[in-house]
């Protein structure tokens, strides 16, 4: 069995040597140097997709040499299932996966039932938390433009580049109008949004809002359950609402930690390549972790936001123990990425679909609801009449529903639209 990768997206350098072999006089002009290294550019990336995108096979054909970069590229040889792959620097990269850091103000936002834009998450240490803003808080203009249902709230932020100013008109929860204007920096995530043990039913329940694999949270998944360990938790509600993925080793990690001895070495997750790739293929079990629950059931809260590494954790623990869904249908992402460095670009396709320990997998339309409710945006996290949090409340109390397990229509959130990597972000 091969060793499992240790990220979601296995770094490789990538040289351009390795697929093409071109020679330039050193005597050319400069803008002839430059789109000479457009093509090597562009043709390395392409040679890259015939070999690993997990659906070469379907890719039209192209001459590689016609588009301005390997962005382009990108966007042409795109299988229509897939809203994932990207590109991006390799500096941007690996702020993200090794340091939990982007550019932008460091807020999630989402529809309401009313169509009114609301504050769904905030980051600690931005500028936006320290202002006092945070979840349930509505943004009622952003530079001076009334926010309508539908609008296009990336576009109206501007590009994601330090010191990119916009003025925000809020309204609060007592009903007051106040503004602010932020410049963009760059955010350092915390993974773990809320974390707290309710009483409830005569039972104490773990709570913990995760919103990302990223390297550093795996500190802030640590002292979560060594809390919970310590507080002697009955019940665990993993909340999962606004988590786009990342690493699948935290995955696994969290996932073991979950479920502790009783999983400890059994099958978690199956990675299968495209024809080419087969030796790449390998099963990844379930490890040894320094803070077990040894939970045998276990009840998430979801949206349609809920990606990857988060589907993982579902579905990988469901053929060990009951895994109650409450809220809407997953994102639907039973794929992952491999990434090569090269130059400054780190290219990024999907390479690989991802199945349990049943084979079970191609959830293309989510992973299914068991209660669908509505994500809550008027109230905090941790709050017991916030809707989906109540749900899960009651279910583990009762062991029913007090709502009907009936499929909604959810008003599109701000960022499912968006491809590549501000899809995984997940953040403005």
């Amino acid at each position: 069995m091969k060793k499992p990768y240790q990220h979601l997206l296995r770094i490789i350098w990538l040289s351009a040597s390795l697929f093409i072999m071109l020679s330039f006089a050193s005597c050319r002009k400069e803008d002839e140097k430059d789109d000479d290294q457009r093509v090597i550019d562009n043709i390395t990336f392409h040679n890259l997709m015939k070999e690993w995108y997990f659906w070469y096979d379907l890719m039209p054909e192209i001459d590689p040499s016609l588009y301005m970069s390997p962005y382009q590229v990108l966007n042409q040889l795109r299988y229509t299932q897939d809203p994932w792959s990207f590109i991006t620097t390799k500096e941007e990269f690996e702020a993200y996966y090794s340091e939990s850091k982007y550019v932008g103000h460091g807020f999630g936002s989402g529809w309401d039932d009313e169509g009114k834009l609301r504050v769904s998450f905030v980051f600690e240490n931005t500028d936006i938390f320290d202002a006092g803003v945070s979840r349930s808080w509505i943004i009622e203009a952003i530079n001076d433009q009334i926010i309508s249902e539908g609008d296009n709230i990336n576009q109206l932020l501007g590009p994601n580049n330090v010191g990119v100013s916009n003025k925000f008109r809020f309204i609060n929860p007592d009903n007051e109008t106040v503004e602010f204007t932020f410049e963009k920096k760059e955010i350092t995530m915390n993974a773990v949004l809320h974390s707290e043990v309710i009483e409830y039913g005569g039972e104490r329940t773990g709570y913990m809002v995760y919103k990302g694999f990223t390297g550093p949270s795996k500190n802030e998944i640590e002292d979560v359950f060594s809390d919970f360990l310590h507080e002697g938790i009955d019940n665990l509600i993993l909340d999962l609402r606004y988590n786009s993925g990342g690493q699948t080793s935290l995955a696994n990690y969290l996932a073991s930690s979950i479920g502790g001895t009783a999983v400890f070495e059994e099958p978690f997750t199956g990675y299968v390549y495209n024809d080419k790739q087969t030796s790449q293929n390998y099963v990844d079990s379930f490890k040894v972790t320094d803070f077990p629950l040894n939970k045998d059931r276990l009840v998430v809260i979801t949206t349609r936001t809920t990606a990857s590494a988060s589907e993982m954790v579902i579905n990988g623990l469901k053929p060990y123990m009951p895994v109650t869904v409450v809220g809407s249908n997953t994102s639907g992402k039973p794929m992952g990425m491999n990434v090569w460095f090269y130059r400054d670009y780190a290219f990024v396709p999907i390479t690989f679909k991802i199945v349990n320990a049943e084979g079970e997998g191609e959830y293309f339309d989510g992973l299914p609801a068991d209660a669908y409710i509505d994500d809550d945006l008027t109230r905090m996290f941790g709050d017991p009449g916030e809707l989906s949090l109540k749900e899960a409340l009651i279910y583990l109390e009762t062991g029913s529903f007090s709502a009907l397990p009936v499929k909604k229509t959810f008003p599109v959130q701000p960022l499912t639209e968006v491809k590549g990597f501000r899809r995984i972000i997940g953040a403005h």
